[in-house]
């Protein structure tokens, strides 16, 4: 597969017949590639063998939190974690729910444990169509490095809601006060299973599209973007017709922008209807 419907596929890829579910207090909370299984119930006493995966029973949220710092500093040096981000997420489904724990983001993807981010298309109107700002991020992150991104995006930490995420996101990742993001328009949202190799990344992804004025520049405060490109619309589609280096959840987020605003023709366009299938 190639082309278009190919980053929603790479984006979309897990096959969770590879992985096990875990229940909290009988909620469905993660899943756990069956691998790595055995593993975790023969380090982590709190975990329990179900019929048909892995159970967390009697914990409270508080207890439960404490246990899975406890756990990351091993399950890093196995290889089953990522080192500590030091950022607390909420482990709830749905998002607003009540919290079943929190967790460094680091084992988000350890243990399947949905994730919810916020992703901003920021973009100059013009008589051809939307100009987008476009960045490139740092060649020295652990994640993606160097490779294209939207505009704004960025994790919802524990306690937080969407537009305070995106507010503190504006201003750290392209130095937007406020009142310039209050102009940004919720748009829906995206969810995906992504897998790589043994972590499973269940993501929701809130979308906004952003309008902005010609002068206004981002401009990167906190270290994760190395430049900005205010691109045509028209760039932007052949740049991922052409397998551009976008970070894996950016090229369906714009794929949907493309889509919403009417710049992707359905006569025209190959597989339109399942391009907007995948989304």
């Amino acid at each position: 597969m190639r082309g278009l419907p190919a980053i929603i596929s790479a984006c979309a890829n897990a096959d969770l017949r590879d992985f096990v579910p875990l229940r909290i207090d009988g909620t469905l909370a993660g899943r756990i590639h069956h691998r790595r299984a055995p593993y975790l119930l023969e380090r982590l006493p709190w975990l329990q063998q179900g019929a048909d995966g892995l159970l967390w029973n009697g914990d409270d949220p508080v207890m439960r939190t404490r246990r899975l710092a406890e756990a990351l500093p091993e399950l890093a040096e196995a290889g089953l974690a990522r080192a500590a981000t030091g950022e607390l997420f909420d482990v709830v489904r749905p998002f607003g729910g009540n919290p079943l724990a929190r967790c460094d983001r680091a084992l988000l993807p350890t243990f399947g444990f949905p994730g919810y981010g916020v992703h901003v298309v920021g973009y100059v109107a013009d008589a051809d169509g939307p100009l987008i700002w476009i960045p490139r991020r740092s060649r020295d992150r652990e994640i993606a490095p160097g490779q294209l991104d939207n505009t704004i995006a960025g994790g919802i930490a524990s306690g937080m809601t969407v537009i305070e995420t995106l507010r503190k996101e504006a201003q750290e990742e392209a130095g937007l006060a406020p009142p310039l993001v209050d102009a940004a328009r919720p748009t829906g949202a995206l969810a995906y299973c992504h897998q790589e190799g043994e972590f499973l990344r269940d993501d929701t992804l809130f979308l906004y599209d952003l309008p902005m004025h010609r002068d206004v520049r981002p401009r990167n405060l906190d270290g994760e973007v190395e430049d900005f490109s205010l691109m045509p619309w028209q760039q932007v589609l052949e740049l991922l017709r052409n397998g551009a280096s976008f970070k894996f959840n950016c090229g369906p987020v714009l794929i949907d922008f493309l889509l919403r605003h009417g710049l992707m023709d359905p006569d025209r366009e190959p597989g339109y209807s399942s391009l907007a299938r995948g989304l």
